[in-house]
C-alpha cells in the first residue's frame, strides 16, 4: 500500500540519534506516510536500532547498502518510495509535529505543480531541545524565506550566492527529480545546494511557508559533518566546478580591489602611515 509522504533517514554511524529522531516522525500529526531507514554501510549498530523502532512502528521501512555517502543513501531511498511527496530529515535532527501536515495542506490548496514548499528550520545544541535557535555555530543562518511572488530571477540570484535552506526544510514533491535527476553522486557535500540549484534551473518556484510547529529542528554538535572543514572545501572545489559559482563572484570583488588598488596609489604614503596607526584605536 502506498502512502502519501515518503520520510527519507539516511543513516551513517549515527544511531544513538535514530530514536529521537524517528519519535519526531511517529509523533507527526499527519499520520500518512512511510519512514525508510537508509543504513548507509554504518559500522555501528545501526541495524540493531532499526529493528527495534520497526516493532514500534510498520510504518518504518529499513535498506542497508554499502557505504557510499548522503547523495547516494538520500537515492536509494527516493528509488524505493511510495509516497507523492519526499521529506529528507538526517539521522541526528528532528521536525515538530506540523511539519508535514502544514506542507501536505497547502500543496492540496495551491495546486500549482511548479511549487517546492520550505519551512523555516531553528538549531539547538545536542542535549537541550528546549533552547531554539535562529542561529547556527558561527552564527550561520539556515535559511532565507523566499515567496512564489519573488520571481525566478531573484530565486536564481539568491541560489548563485548561497543555498536557500537546509535539506529537511522543504517537502518535496517526487516528480521534481523526474525532472532535475537525483542527487549527484559525486558530490559527498554541498548536494542539497546543488539540487537547490538544478530545480531553480527548471523553472520550479520555492516559497516559505510557515506553519506553526512546523519547524525542522538541527542538531549541533561536534561529529556533524559539516563540521569537517576539509570535507567541505574539498567538495566546495566540485560543486563550484559544476556551477562556475566563485568566478561569477569574484568579478566584482577584482574589479572593487583593483580600484582600492589605484586609490591607494595616489595617497601620499605620509597618509597612509596614519591611517594604520589610527586604525589601531578606531573601527572604520
Amino acid at each position: 500500500m502506498n502512502s502519501s509522504v515518503s520520510i527519507i533517514v539516511p543513516c551513517y554511524n549515527q544511531a544513538v540519534y535514530l530514536p529521537d529522531t524517528i519519535k519526531s516522525v511517529v509523533t507527526q500529526s499527519y499520520t500518512d506516510w512511510e519512514c525508510i531507514i537508509v543504513n548507509d554501510g554504518s559500522p555501528d549498530d545501526t541495524e540493531e536500532v532499526v529493528k527495534e523502532l520497526q516493532k514500534l512502528d510498520k510504518r518504518i521501512k529499513y535498506i542497508k547498502k554499502e557505504n557510499g555517502g548522503l547523495s547516494s543513501a538520500r537515492n536509494a531511498g527516493i528509488k524505493k518510495a511510495t509516497g507523492e511527496y519526499i521529506q529528507f530529515l538526517d539521522a541526528d535532527d528532528l521536525i515538530e509535529k506540523e511539519k508535514i501536515s502544514g506542507a501536505v495542506s497547502e500543496y492540496q490548496r495551491s495546486g500549482d505543480d511548479k511549487l517546492i514548499l520550505y519551512s523555516s528550520s531553528r538549531y539547538f545544541e545536542h542535549g537541550n531541545k528546549e533552547d531554539l535557535l535562529v542561529l547556527g555555530r558561527n552564527d550561520f543562518i539556515s535559511h532565507v524565506e523566499l515567496k512564489k511572488l519573488d520571481s525566478l530571477s531573484t530565486q536564481n540570484t539568491l541560489l548563485r550566492k548561497r543555498n536557500l535552506c537546509v535539506i529537511s526544510a522543504p517537502v518535496y514533491p517526487k516528480k521534481i527529480f523526474d525532472s532535475v535527476g537525483l542527487f549527484d553522486e559525486n558530490l559527498k557535500a554541498l548536494e542539497d545546494w546543488d539540487l537547490h540549484l538544478r530545480c531553480s534551473n527548471n523553472g520550479f518556484i520555492f516559497h516559505h511557508h510557515y506553519v506553526d510547529e512546523g519547524n525542522t529542528l538541527i542538531r549541533l554538535h561536534n561529529n556533524s559533518m559539516m563540521r569537517n572543514e576539509n570535507h567541505i572545501r574539498d567538495n566546495w572545489e566540485r560543486f563550484n566546478a559544476k556551477h562556475q559559482i566563485l568566478n561569477i563572484q569574484q568579478e566584482p570583488i577584482k574589479k572593487i580591489a583593483k580600484q582600492k588598488e589605484v586609490i591607494k596609489s595616489l595617497i601620499p604614503p605620509i597618509l597612509l602611515s596614519v591611517y594604520s596607526r589610527l586604525k589601531t584605536y578606531f573601527i572604520f
